[in-house]
């Protein structure tokens, strides 16, 4: 008896180009091709942080509330009194600014540190090394999940409005995941080729925290400081998320600003990741 084996997976080929860049639009079926090891690869990197046991999941929702909630002290100390409303409101908007802040702060350097977290499979798999990026940012959004269940629920409970702009909110955090998306891979050349980037990135993002509007409204920032912070690319991104949540639809203005932020990090990280992706085995 004979059996006939079919192997329809394809063999990574690096031809010569002018740009140095793969044919887009083959790289992307490519990586499209290998969903079924993205998805179980971000399950068992989930596993790996024992997101799969009570605790784990329990420390995974936790996390960001016991940062907001120790924002929320610093802001009862150094800013006295607040009318009832207004206090509810700003619990609600500390875990609204926490909880989108860690999805921007995983993706980020999740797909920043994707290549030589995965240095070994990077090594001895013929897969397209944009696969591994990709995985971050999966997992990232399924953080996310039980993360804007709490979120909702605390809006419930802390009776804040509800309205037709909600219906905006996947748009805001798809150009959310696109922007952090893009600045990750962007960096990941720069974390192979110099380690000590990777190293410095964590409190890079700690310090972009503190300049978004994550402790603070948007409407709390002064006059004079807000031309400022308003060049933060982060900072149309989430005076969108605070508009949403206050029951108004986001300003026009904040919505192209965050749009051509989303792109152009996307489009530019994507031309550094790809114009680099034959070094990284070298490098590592």
């Amino acid at each position: 008896m004979s059996s006939t084996f079919h192997h329809d997976r394809s063999i990574a080929v690096y031809e010569p180009t002018i740009t140095g860049l793969p044919p887009l639009r083959r790289y992307a079926a490519s990586v499209w091709e290998r969903r079924q090891f993205i998805w179980h690869l971000a399950r068992t990197d989930m596993k790996s942080q024992h997101y799969d046991t009570v605790l784990g999941f329990v420390w995974l929702v936790a996390d960001p509330l016991l940062l907001a909630a120790t924002f929320y002290l610093i802001r009862a100390v150094f800013k006295q009194g607040g009318s009832p409303d207004q206090n509810r409101y700003l619990i609600a908007h500390l875990i609204m600014g926490v909880s989108f802040f860690y999805f921007v702060r995983d993706v980020l350097q999740g797909a920043a540190m994707s290549i030589s977290k995965n240095k070994v499979m990077v090594l001895n798999t013929g897969a397209p090394r944009g696969v591994f990026p990709v995985v971050a940012l999966v997992r990232a959004t399924f953080d996310l999940i039980p993360a804007l269940v709490v979120y909702f629920f605390v809006h419930a409970v802390l009776r804040q409005p509800w309205g037709t702009s909600l219906i905006s909110l996947p748009l805001a955090l798809v150009l959310l995941g696109m922007f952090s998306f893009g600045v990750g891979l962007a960096l990941a050349p720069a974390v192979v080729f110099v380690p000590d980037v990777g190293a410095l990135l964590p409190y890079v993002v700690r310090i972009w925290m503190y300049v978004t509007p994550v402790m603070y409204a948007v409407s709390e920032i002064p006059a004079g400081v807000r031309p400022l912070l308003s060049l933060n690319p982060l900072f149309p991104f989430f005076a969108m998320l605070e508009s949403i949540i206050q029951g108004h639809q986001p300003s026009m203005g904040d919505v192209v600003a965050s749009t051509l932020w989303a792109v152009g990090a996307l489009l530019v990280g994507t031309i550094v990741f790809l114009l680099r992706e034959r070094d990284y085995a070298v490098r590592l």
